[in-house]
């Protein structure tokens, strides 16, 4: 995980391990972090918002951006001020334009 100034985007993944040594992941949030260029009314400081997806593997949204930011601040990457958003998502629908996957 990587922090930039600017925009980044990231995804989370819940892992579960398998017998055989590999595993299974499941995404069940993507996060962004930046920090804003026009501040009114507040001093200079990092955002962050999750987006956690609605899945019975997704823990609460606040929890999982709390951790997030936790792991920001251990890992020297962001430092406080940080507002941290959380919301919850899920995808509606999709539709590629263009070869998008490569398995066609």
């Amino acid at each position: 995980m990587r922090c930039f100034r600017g925009r980044t985007s990231r995804r989370d993944f819940y892992v579960a391990r398998s017998a055989s040594g590999g595993a299974w992941l499941t995404p069940i949030a993507r996060y962004f972090v930046w920090q804003p260029e026009f501040i009114d009314g507040s001093h200079k400081h990092w955002r962050v918002d999750c987006f956690v997806r609605q899945h019975e593997l997704s823990p609460a949204p606040m929890s999982l951006g709390e951790s997030l930011v936790a792991a920001l601040i251990r890992e020297q990457l962001c430092t406080e001020p940080i507002w941290m958003s959380a919301h919850s998502s899920s995808e509606l629908d999709g539709k590629a334009f263009g070869e998008v996957f490569t398995d066609d």
